[in-house]
């Protein structure tokens, strides 16, 4: 059992595994991640379905993360762009174009750059600096070499686009797995930059009925200087290093992820790394020593989720990936620098039950109908197992991506009926016991 959960990326690489390898992925993963801009919605539906039937099959709780693609700046529709540096590089406001120039079909790219910015594409390997900025042409020289394809993202280094949340493409996106709402236990939001963003994708999310968790991927400048009020309103926080990378540069990355996961973890709200884990293993069955490093340096912060992309997504190795990332967390000795102090008596109490089953180098078992109690626990980062009863198929999913979480659906007649099926699960081992708080006398049970 690992504290920290895993998330693998589903894409063409999975979808053409047999059934008995995509199997032995689903069990070394806690959920997975879909990327709604990858996918049709038959491929985002037949996903799903995959991975709810096995479900049903091992008797294991997996949920499933949908990642919306927000309303980046992408390159249009165009033939491949070899750039080479010292090369003059147009951009033009239009949605198609022969390959002579790179078509933006985006207004907001060309109100946002100005002479002397620098233009990141190809996760930042690509730099062109901009010598002309009209009101829909650019003019750019380029400082590095790279291919440009359609649907490349374009950021402007140190900028953020004047964009609203949701995009329409989302919104599409959404209404067209609806009949599978209540399969989606998460939705990612990218580019969201305050609460109000956050606010009205969970609108739209309610009036489409999903009932899911918000997760906020932490991408631009923007989100970092207002992590403070994004820790508090999203239901989960994600450190997006891929397009976190291109706004602060690589070598201001570990500070940015720094700041974000101590920033969540200080209001105890969940946390995830995505992006280039394992990023070598597209191409390789093994990693290389920087990233078992990376991993494991990452997870002992103590972070809830680390998330596979592109590795298990369309690498060609995505089984081995997955194996070596529950290895690596297999050793990870954990030291949480940060942890939230309690905020009232309920909190108390969570942190009482972790420090108690700490000492005693016991498990905890939890019945809790909503999750609540859960969480509370999970915020002050018990070193062991917490395994949480719930009548709710979909609370026990949300609760997989969170550490230490070990749930198991358990429905029960009440609190104290589905403790005591709880701790007949768990005959081995000390224990402490109790239920989610209803106020009044409440019951701990203490197994030594």
């Amino acid at each position: 059992m690992t504290l920290t959960k895993r998330v693998a990326t589903l894409g063409p690489s999975t979808d053409s595994l047999p059934l008995d390898e995509l199997t032995r992925l689903l069990d070394l993963v806690d959920g997975v991640r879909i990327n709604l801009a990858h996918a049709s919605p038959e491929e985002v539906r037949a996903r799903i379905h995959a991975v709810r039937t096995y479900e049903r099959a091992r008797g294991r709780v997996v949920a499933v993360l949908v990642d919306l693609k927000g309303p980046s700046i992408r390159v249009g529709k165009t033939p491949p762009v070899a750039v080479e540096p010292g090369d003059r590089v147009v951009f033009r406001l239009g949605e198609e174009a022969d390959g002579s120039y790179i078509p933006i079909p985006a207004r907001a790219f060309f109100q946002v750059v100005e002479r002397g910015d620098v233009v990141l594409m190809l996760d930042g390997k690509l730099r062109l600096k901009v010598e002309e900025a009209g009101v829909d042409a650019v003019v750019a020289a380029a400082e590095s070499s790279g291919t440009v394809t359609s649907g490349k993202a374009v950021v402007v280094e140190g900028k953020d686009y004047d964009v609203s949340l949701p995009a329409d493409e989302d919104v599409a996106a959404l209404r067209n797995i609806s009949q599978m709402s209540q399969e989606v236990d998460y939705v990612s939001v990218s580019l969201a930059r305050s609460c109000k963003d956050v606010d009205s994708v969970k609108t739209v999310l309610g009036e489409l009925g999903f009932d899911a968790q918000v997760t906020v991927k932490i991408e631009t400048r923007g989100a970092v200087d207002n992590i403070e009020e994004l820790a508090q309103c999203g239901d989960y926080i994600v450190v997006a290093r891929g397009d976190l990378g291109l706004h602060h540069g690589l070598d201001g990355l570990p500070l940015a992820q720094r700041r974000i996961i101590s920033t969540s973890l200080k209001y105890g709200k969940p946390v995830a790394v995505a992006t280039q884990l394992l990023d070598s293993m597209q191409n390789s069955p093994t990693p290389t020593r920087a990233e078992v490093h990376d991993v494991f340096a990452t997870a002992s912060a103590g972070v809830d989720s680390l998330w596979l992309t592109n590795e298990t997504a369309s690498g060609k190795y995505p089984l081995e990936t997955a194996k070596w990332l529950s290895k690596i967390l297999d050793r990870v000795e954990y030291n949480v620098a940060q942890l939230p102090p309690p905020q009232n008596t309920r909190d108390r109490f969570a942190k009482g039950l972790v420090e108690l089953a700490n000492d005693l180098g016991a498990d905890i078992l939890v019945y809790s109908m909503t999750g609540t109690l859960a969480r509370r626990i999970a915020k002050f980062r018990p070193l062991r197992a917490v395994y949480v009863g719930t009548p709710s198929m979909k609370t026990a999913r949300v609760l997989s991506l969170v550490w230490a979480l070990q749930p198991m659906h358990i429905p029960a007649e009440g609190y104290e009926d589905g403790l005591e099926k709880l701790i007949a699960t768990r005959q081995t081992g000390p224990f402490v016991a109790t239920y989610g708080i209803r106020g009044g006398v409440h019951l701990v049970k203490v197994k030594f």
